[in-house]
């Protein structure tokens, strides 16, 4: 793996942080719920230079990953330029939230990963999850970002 694709697995640390701020009573059962909170539409990414990184947003869902995913990838000693950054997290979410037409599965890998953050941990059907689904949307997403 060349140092270059290492972000994409500094990157899979952040899956954990994927829901965080969205277990309110607003909480969203389904994506188009989740969509319907616009208050993230225009969000902004501070690069902490006094620049900032503007990106969309469809739902908290979606804006949270997308924070921490930026923050995992533009960070540290491997850090990616924040376009490469914003180009890997955005083609990651669009991913998922392809493979994941419930967003209770999304969910509920994102549990599974706060109970036990080391993937290779994971029990049956989360382990399915991961490594049939979300490692292969990080690498494949990666790939792009290394080409």
């Amino acid at each position: 793996m060349s140092p270059r694709l290492r972000p994409a697995w500094i990157f899979a640390a952040a899956l954990v942080l994927l829901v965080a701020g969205c277990g309110s009573s607003a909480d969203p059962d389904t994506w188009d719920e989740a969509e319907e909170d616009d208050r993230f539409l225009d969000a902004e990414f501070e690069l902490g230079d006094g620049r900032s990184l503007k990106f969309e947003a469809k739902s908290a869902v979606e804006h949270n990953f997308m924070q921490a995913c930026l923050v995992a990838n533009t960070t540290g000693d491997l850090s990616l330029d924040p376009v490469e950054a914003l180009g890997l997290c955005r083609c990651s979410f669009d991913g998922l939230r392809r493979a994941f037409d419930d967003l209770q599965d999304f969910k509920s890998l994102d549990k599974a990963l706060r109970e036990n953050p080391n993937p290779s941990d994971l029990d049956d059907d989360p382990e399915d999850r991961w490594d049939d689904t979300a490692e292969d949307i990080f690498e494949a997403c990666a790939r792009r970002v290394d080409a």
